[in-house]
């Protein structure tokens, strides 16, 4: 599978290359706006910053995707975290006894 990627604000092409199943990753730094273009790109999975961009289920086979600028445009609000149930309480120092 053929994949590009192309800054819009530059023409630029930071990534460029053939991958197949058993591939690493690619890691390729952009400088603002960009299209993903490939020859199979529902079959890729992007992550801008470490959050997954998802690829619209309409795009399929040879087509562009365009990619946000990551310095103007804010990450996705992440989801609430899971809440713990409450914490056990210690339990209180008992009184010391009198003597005699």
């Amino acid at each position: 599978m053929r994949y590009q990627v192309i800054e819009l604000n530059t023409g630029e092409s930071p990534g460029l290359g053939m991958l197949s199943p058993r591939d690493k990753p690619v890691l390729i730094n952009v400088k603002g706006p960009s299209e993903l273009r490939s020859s199979a790109v529902e079959n890729l999975r992007v992550q801008i910053d470490g959050v997954p961009f998802p690829i619209p289920a309409t795009v399929t086979g040879a087509m562009f995707v365009a990619l946000p600028d990551t310095f103007t445009t804010p990450p996705p609000a992440k989801a609430p975290a899971a809440v713990a149930g409450p914490a056990a309480k210690a339990a209180a120092p008992k009184p010391k006894a009198k003597g005699r």
